[in-house]
């Protein structure tokens, strides 16, 4: 806690204006200060404890005086203030409704009455809301302004959507209207109708019978003005649907508030009760937001969190939750992670309240570590830095300074690394010289970086050995004049070519520059260099320099594209559509040729590649790169044997399907690549490519498939000149078009093996008891062409059916499949009929009735015989689908026994007598 009041808070001094108040402006605010304060003491009127304070401030003001006229202290005396006021104005946090997009919207009345709590002259409203962060702005409404003034007009009537409105017109008596009541569910057209009828009958009806008549007239008055506008419509309706589900809900938070600010989580499980799991909280969140702003309910709806936390160093509330560290206004702990298994909690305990861990023993182990690691990284030895971070984060997976020591390593490493490749770069092209100086700035910012790489160590060697072999020569050289200088010299520049005394001696003798060059670039962007090497002594190499869109300028200094000792070059890497120039220098003893040869500008347009054309359904589809540097790609496509080519829109993508094409006739398409030169476009000679579309034949569209009975195979029959070829799927399939990729169809369905070909169809088998839906495809090489499907159930029908003939009725019992779920009879007096024959009378059993009744019951009327066709039914893809019918024939006549005797005589007789019935 402060051991003094802070001195802004006690002259009344804004913190947040230090630069308004004049030094003067200051002394005179603690003069008048003074005076009051000592008037407040000597005041017999007053109690003595503030008799006594006032006392204390008349002694505090010749401090003040000395903060005030030094600029350091005062400086952080307003500063401490503005901590001071920041902290005081977190309360307004709690005193707001936080909005969905985490916008704070202050209650209204809430700054007024703080003001008077806070008592500090100089500080307006304005600065306590900027620095709590919160604003006077309003909840958004949750709908446009015409919407939510006809839904409070809706409420006025006690209903809350115009169909609840038009319902409860259409149920007076005495208004006689005779229309059908709505629905949720009804279209616009309907409901403005509706309105029409009740609106009429509401205006023409005496005020004597409907009592409520200026309540509903100037409701619908309201509601007509959204009526002929669909989207105010609908929003008026979910607009009330939501207040409706929400009524209850909003009623709960009224009664539950308690004064504390509500939580997104309270929310949350509000909205889940009376919206459910599935619905859109969208509009639920806006109209809650709302309602708790203009009822005065603090509350929180976005994801942050809400709750509050008291400072142990400074006292003041500041925004809190499980993961706030340090305090926003003294910027002190609030509470410390454990580095051992990152549990938050007090900085004031000895160990981790989790995991026992001991935060003064073991922070001073992390310390030793730590302390190591940076001297590690300090003198470059990085694989023990990272083997010892290794280390802590074992034994302190949450240090607070693992990330930083992670970023040093890190850069240390990158640091390295290129100065790494400097050297590496510098010892390849035998700069011998300049690599001994960049391992001397390496080992300078790191001093055993050699330590932990032994090539780098061992090339450094050599790099100075040559060094220290051509200072040799050099000091040689300087003591004799001649040609025996001259030689020591080039000895010198052939053990290190960049060494600058041998340099600067031997720059008086430069090589002669090539001649004859000729450059040839080729279609695939290589670009060849050919020159003749002037006649003069050994030792000469060739520098090549390469730039974009101007001439290279070039120095001593300038790393070459290449460095060569042949008489040609070849740069294969171009880019596409690229302006280069080259540059060759001859080289010897290190140093450059006075004269040089410029080529240039040179360009590769490169060709479009990757082409693919595939052939589709209706014509063929296009396929391919953009050349990288190309601006963009046209198309022209032409009929091969005459006509004229038609550019084909084939804009930025690099697909294009060529439709409406003949088939069986050949296509040939140019492609070029086109490419912008600042003031001019270029174009590449282009690439032609052939492909003829197929000739689709007619689909299979008819297709009859009939059981055989004799051995239960089927017979698939069709109408096409074609071969056809049959496929199958357990589930029917979306396709798209007419013309299918084979290899679709193979890895999409199951190919049908016939057991019989004919010339219009085939016999084939299906595995029992299942469901397939049956594809006649014509392939055409790598396409099909797809017919129409046809579903097919060979499923398992009845087994051991028996059928009895009792009283008239015919009772049928019967051993169901394990999946059937019904069982369906087709009945008629004149022959046996198809399942779908209407003619027919047809009963359909639940399984679940059967097991109840244990037989199916047929009631034979005056029927001496019926037909009888049972089905087996199954569930599939919520279809009903029967099984093979089975066919039945019950008879009702009476059955008598006949008796009969024969009589042998001259005239026999026969005698017919019957059983009593």
């Amino acid at each position: 806690m402060p051991e003094r009041e802070n001195y802004c808070y006690l002259l009344g001094l804004n913190p947040l204006k230090e630069s308004s108040y004049k030094p003067e402006d200051i002394q005179k605010k603690i003069a008048k200060c003074r005076e009051s304060w000592a008037n407040d003491s000597r005041n017999k009127q007053n109690d003595t404890e503030k008799r006594f304070k006032s006392e204390r401030l008349v002694e505090m003001t010749e401090d003040m005086e000395r903060v005030m006229k030094d600029p350091v202290l005062r400086r952080k005396e307003f500063t401490d203030g503005t901590n001071l006021l920041r902290g005081k104005s977190m309360k307004l946090l709690q005193d707001c409704v936080v909005l969905q997009d985490g916008r704070k919207c202050l209650i209204p009345g809430t700054i007024d009455s703080f003001m008077k709590k806070l008592r500090w002259d100089g500080v307006k409203e304005d600065d306590v809301i900027k620095l709590a962060g919160v604003s006077k702005d309003k909840p958004e409404d949750p709908a446009p302004p015409k919407v939510m003034n006809a839904y409070k007009s809706l409420r006025t009537v006690d209903v809350f959507t115009p169909v609840e409105l038009m319902n409860r017109l259409i149920g007076i008596p005495i208004l006689e209207i005779t229309i059908d009541r709505l629905t949720e569910g009804s279209s616009l057209s309907q409901m403005r109708n509706a309105f029409e009828i009740c609106e009429k009958r509401v205006n023409n009806v005496r005020p004597d019978l409907l009592p409520d008549q200026d309540s509903y007239i100037n409701c619908l008055r309201t509601v007509k003005l959204v009526l002929n506008d669909d989207k105010l419509m609908h929003n008026l309706a979910e607009v009330g649907r939501c207040y409706r589900q929400l009524d209850q809900a909003i009623a709960n938070i009224e009664l539950e508030f308690s004064g504390r600010q509500l939580s997104r989580d309270y929310f949350d499980k509000l909205l889940r009760t009376c919206l459910g799991n599935g619905a859109d909280t969208t509009l639920a969140i806006k109209i809650l937001q709302q309602t708790c702003y203009k009822k005065k309910w603090p509350a929180n709806f976005s994801d942050s969190d809400s709750e509050m936390d008291r400072c142990p160093h400074c006292g003041h509330m500041v925004p809190s939750g499980p993961n706030t560290m340090y305090c926003s206004s003294c910027g002190k702990e609030l509470r410390v992670a454990c580095p051992s298994c990152g549990t938050s909690q007090s900085p004031k305990n000895a160990v981790c309240i989790k995991c026992g861990f001991n935060f003064k023993e073991g922070m001073q182990k992390a310390t030793f570590i730590v302390g190591g690691i940076n001297t590690d990284i300090s003198r470059g030895m990085i694989v023990r830095a990272e083997k010892s971070f290794s280390e802590l984060k074992r034994i302190y997976p949450n240090h607070p300074n693992a990330g930083a020591i992670a970023s040093s390593i890190e850069k240390a490493k990158m640091d390295m690394s290129v100065m790494k490749k400097m050297f590496r770069e510098s010892y390849q092209h035998k700069r011998f010289a300049e690599a001994v100086s960049i391992c001397n700035q390496l080992s300078a910012k790191y001093p055993e970086v050699l330590l932990d790489d032994l090539e780098l160590q061992h090339k450094y060697s050599e790099a100075k050995s040559k060094v220290e072999t051509a200072d040799m020569y050099c000091r040689k050289a300087a003591a004799v004049t001649g040609q025996d200088a001259i030689n020591l010299y080039i000895s010198a520049a052939n053990v290190c070519p960049d060494h600058p005394e041998a340099k600067n001696h031997l720059r008086e003798f430069p090589p002669e520059s090539p001649e004859n060059i000729v450059g040839k670039l080729d279609n695939n962007g290589t670009f060849r260099i050919e020159f003749e090497s002037p006649p003069t002594e050994k030792g000469i190499s060739y520098c090549i320099y390469r730039e974009k869109n101007s001439i290279p300028s070039v120095d001593e200094e300038t790393r070459p594209l290449a460095e060569i000792q042949s008489d040609y070059f070849e740069d294969r890497a171009l880019e596409p559509g690229a302006q280069y120039n080259y540059v060759i220098y001859a080289k010897r003893w290190g140093i450059l040729s006075r004269e040089y040869f410029a080529i240039g500008p040179i360009v590769w347009l490169a060709e479009v590649d990757g082409i693919m054309i595939e052939q589709i359904e209706g014509g063929l589809r296009l396929m391919f790169n953009k050349p990288r540097g190309a601006s963009r790609v046209r198309v022209w496509r032409g009929v091969e044997g005459g006509g004229s080519a038609v550019e084909l829109p084939v804009g930025q993508e690099p697909v294009y399907d060529d439709i409406g094409l003949t088939g069986g006739v050949h296509y040939s398409y140019l492609f070029i690549a086109e490419y912008d030169m600042h003031d001019r476009v270029e174009r590449s000679s282009g690439r032609y490519e052939t492909q003829t579309p197929i000739e689709i034949p007619e689909p299979v569209k008819t297709m009859v498939i009939n059981r055989n009975t004799a051995d239960g195979s089927f017979t698939a029959k069709w109408k096409s000149d074609e071969r056809v070829v049959l496929y199958s799927s357990p589930k029917p399939l979306k396709i798209s078009g007419t013309l299918v990729k084979m290899s679709d169809l193979e890895s999409w369905m199951t190919r049908i093996e016939p057991l019989q070909e004919y010339v219009d169809g085939v016999r084939f088998n299906t595995p029992e008891g299942s469901v397939l839906y049956i594809y006649p495809i014509i392939p055409m090489g790598r396409f099909g062409v797809r017919g129409a499907e046809r579903a097919l159930a060979n499923l398992k029908p009845f087994r051991d059916v028996e059928r009895t003939v009792s009283n008239r009725n015919c009772i049928i019992t019967m051993i169901w499949p394990p999946e059937a779920v019904a069982a369906k009879l087709i009945i008629s007096d004149e022959g046996f009929k198809n399942g779908d024959d209407t003619t027919a009378e047809a009963i359909f059993v639940r399984r679940e009735e059967y097991q109840r009744e244990k037989e199916i019951r047929i009631k034979m009327g005056d029927s001496v015989k019926k037909y009888i066709n049972l089905y087996a039914m199954y569930e599939h893809d919520g279809k009903m689908i029967s099984a093979h019918g089975i066919a039945l024939e019950a008879y009702s006549g009476d059955c008598k026994k006949v008796r009969y005797t024969y009589g042998d005589s001259k005239s026999p007789t026969i005698g017919f007598t019957t059983e009593e019935s």
